[in-house]
């Protein structure tokens, strides 16, 4: 019995060391951010002390439903200031979760019964919650609180936010909730007479500090071997750049980017949506690539109200009645609009054709164009829209309207033009470009040639870099300094060991763009209006401005010819 009861404490003795041991481990982890290691390592121990830094781990990497758990148990703990800690933490994991009501439950609980440093840390939190909140937000946290006394801080903290009207309507709900007819009165004196009521300007709240912005990023992964592969990819680590960038200015906030697989399908690009909406409560999502997924995703960041940024697709659709997508690429018809206005305002040019193939994506450019140049005065003097492709592209007929010779023009009564919008679209668009410089080369007629994007990939001969003024509408390009470049390329190479291309940076300004605004809104529930009003961001291959749209309104108009680059002065 002697020998049987030595071996039994050898055995609770070497359980406990190892215990020991194994919590020491995981605290050096803990220490060392090592987060995820750490929360595997403290979850094995059901000791109050484990179980509130598996918590605080889970927290550190803001898994919030699975720090839950943990906390309702160190809660529990008869060792008070472990009690108020996993309190605390309680109050930062619902405020994550977007549980006001609870969050401030616990912090109003530890206020009221601690003493020491974290009091007043619970007490600021507290504030900075009641501030936080939207009108909406705090209507309905007046429903769901229980403590009458956290309803009356609601009420009182929001007299400084609300419009007077809105105010009083939430001071009636508070008397209304109220059963004492002392209470009532009390309420009534010092939340409505005590200082007169002043119209309130609106002002974006300051995000408590510990608030993580989830951001999913839904894009399609491709196999290494498809030539698609590298835009997704570079997008996204663009984005982690600017992720890096935000944690690294804002210590007591963070962006967490989570990133889900689109698989080009509308039905896998829906279902990563409210997957992210609904177990992550995301505060908006970048992606995806595509204009087809992108429609459906627009239908559902409507529903869920949910700003979605589209940082590629560019089809008009996704801009109808829509008011949580933003596309960063600006829409066909905003690059017809843009360059009726440089020609006519830059330019001042007055009388403009407009030429394409019938049946292409340029016609939603053309008609946009047409538009703006007359509301802006100019005459549009011919609009040439035909299927070229049964003539053998044969444009002779059309440029004929383009000729110099005056007789022929008295004749046929012709309007003379002084340039020409040519948005060519599709495989034909180079041969369109030749077949239209060659002709008006061979009459002498160098009128300003306006293009969509197509335009830059096209190689004027010499001859036609001195002779026409070429101009074309540009969505991304480096329009950064070289220092700003270089910096960006150093530290790209240096996190992903690749050299960035062009989509690395739209995804960098992306990212930069959304999580700046995201610092303006505070609450993610005015990302929308913070998106509408922002002024013009200058990134690595991106300018935006909505100008109160929800489709970019800027793009760069660049020379192609030597004789356009010397009128911008870029040459």
């Amino acid at each position: 019995m002697k020998y049987l009861f030595i071996l039994i404490l050898f055995l609770f003795l070497l359980v406990n060391t190892h215990s020991a041991q194994s919590f020491d481990e995981a605290m050096v982890l803990y220490d060392n951010e090592q987060y995820a290691e750490a929360a595997e390592l403290f979850s094995l121990f059901t000791d109050d002390q484990s179980q509130l830094f598996a918590g605080k781990s889970f927290l550190a990497l803001s898994e919030f439903s699975r720090a839950l758990p943990f906390f309702q148990s160190a809660v529990q703990s008869t060792q008070q200031t472990l009690r108020h800690e996993a309190e605390y933490s309680l109050a930062l994991t619902h405020f994550g979760l977007h549980n006001y009501d609870k969050s401030l439950q616990y912090l109003y609980s530890v206020v009221q019964n601690n003493t020491g440093s974290l009091r007043t840390e619970a007490r600021n939190f507290y504030g900075q919650i009641l501030d936080y909140l939207t009108a909406k937000q705090r209507f309905d946290l007046l429903y769901r609180l229980d403590s009458a006394a956290i309803r009356y801080d609601l009420v009182n903290r929001s007299r400084s936010f609300l419009d007077p009207a809105v105010y009083r309507h939430m001071v009636s709900e508070l008397i209304k909730m109220t059963a004492n007819a002392t209470e009532k009165s009390r309420i009534e004196r010092e939340l409505l007479t005590t200082s007169p009521l002043q119209t309130v300007r609106f002002r974006y709240p300051v995000a408590p500090a510990g608030t993580v912005y989830n951001i999913g990023v839904i894009l399609p992964t491709f196999q290494e071997h498809e030539p698609d592969f590298t835009i997704p990819r570079n997008l996204y680590f663009g984005m982690l750049l600017a992720a890096d960038d935000f944690n690294s200015r804002n210590p007591d906030k963070k962006v967490n980017l989570i990133f889900r697989n689109s698989a080009e399908h509308p039905d896998t690009t829906a279902a990563a949506f409210k997957e992210l909406v609904f177990s992550k409560g995301v505060s908006a999502v970048v992606g995806p690539l595509f204009s087809e997924p992108a429609l459906r995703l627009a239908d559902l960041a409507e529903e869920y109200r949910v700003p979605m940024l589209a940082p590629l697709a560019n089809a008009d659709d996704l801009n109808r009645s829509y008011n949580y997508t933003f596309q960063l690429n600006p829409t066909l018809e905003t690059h017809g609009r843009q360059m009726a206005r440089f020609a006519v305002q830059e330019l001042r040019l007055n009388r403009i054709a407009v030429f394409l193939e019938r049946g292409m994506a340029g016609r939603a450019s053309a008609v946009a164009f047409q538009r703006e140049a007359e509301r802006l005065g100019a005459q549009i003097t011919y609009f040439i829209e035909e299927h070229f492709a049964p003539i053998g592209y044969d444009l002779s007929e059309y440029t004929e309207l383009f000729t110099r010779d005056a007789a022929l023009i008295d004749s046929l009564n012709l309007t003379p033009s002084q340039a020409i919008y040519a948005p060519f679209s599709g495989q034909a668009s180079q041969t369109m470009m030749n077949l239209l410089l060659n002709d008006l080369e061979a009459m002498g007629n160098n009128l300003v040639i306006l293009g969509s994007e197509e335009w830059q990939h096209h190689n004027l001969t010499e001859y036609q870099q001195n002779f026409f003024e070429v101009y074309y509408s540009q969505s991304f390009s480096e329009i950064a300094d070289h220092s700003a470049l270089n910096f960006f390329r150093q530290d790209y190479e240096t996190r992903f060991g690749r050299t960035p291309d062009l989509f690395s940076k739209i995804g960098f300004d992306t990212g930069n763009y959304l999580f700046r605004n995201l610092e303006i809104a505070g609450n993610p529930q005015y990302l929308t209006r913070a998106l509408r009003t922002d002024s013009q961001y200058n990134g690595l291959a991106l300018r935006i401005r909505f100008d109160g749209e929800r489709m970019n309104q800027h793009l760069n108009i660049l020379g192609l010819s030597n004789r356009a680059k010397e009128r911008l002065g870029t040459r």
